[in-house]
């Protein structure tokens, strides 16, 4: 098991990514210094940072806050997660106010853990 710092870490990087408009507009096109997709940062948090364990782990150590903006920035990525095609247009993605939402409900998790968003958004 990953340490708490290096899992801590995996986590809010990738949500730093999902509340970036920036990094999105960057990563979801050709000709950006990273290649990413609608698709894969979901797969990064949920699959590759696996915090559904982490905050099963830790959760009893953390405020009430940043339990709150977990369960919040979680209940709406996988809601729009679900309702994705197989294959989305990261052009579509990118203008949905649904993923508005989404993008600053991670920013808001963000915020919770003491980080801002790195000039990403």
């Amino acid at each position: 098991m990953m340490s708490y710092e290096k899992w801590h870490s995996c986590i809010v990087n990738a949500a730093q990514d999902i509340g970036s408009e920036r990094f999105q507009e960057e990563a979801w096109f050709p000709g950006g210094k990273v290649k990413s997709s609608p698709d894969e940062v979901y797969q990064a948090l949920m699959e590759d940072c696996t915090p559904d364990l982490f905050f099963e782990t830790y959760g009893k150590i953390l405020t009430e806050e940043q339990l709150r903006s977990w369960r919040n920035f979680r209940c709406l990525l996988k809601e729009y997660y679900e309702q994705m095609p197989r294959f989305p247009d990261p052009r579509s993605v990118l203008v949905d106010p649904q993923w508005d939402l989404v993008r600053h409900a991670a920013r808001m998790f963000v915020i919770s853990f003491g980080g801002n968003d790195g000039g990403r958004s």
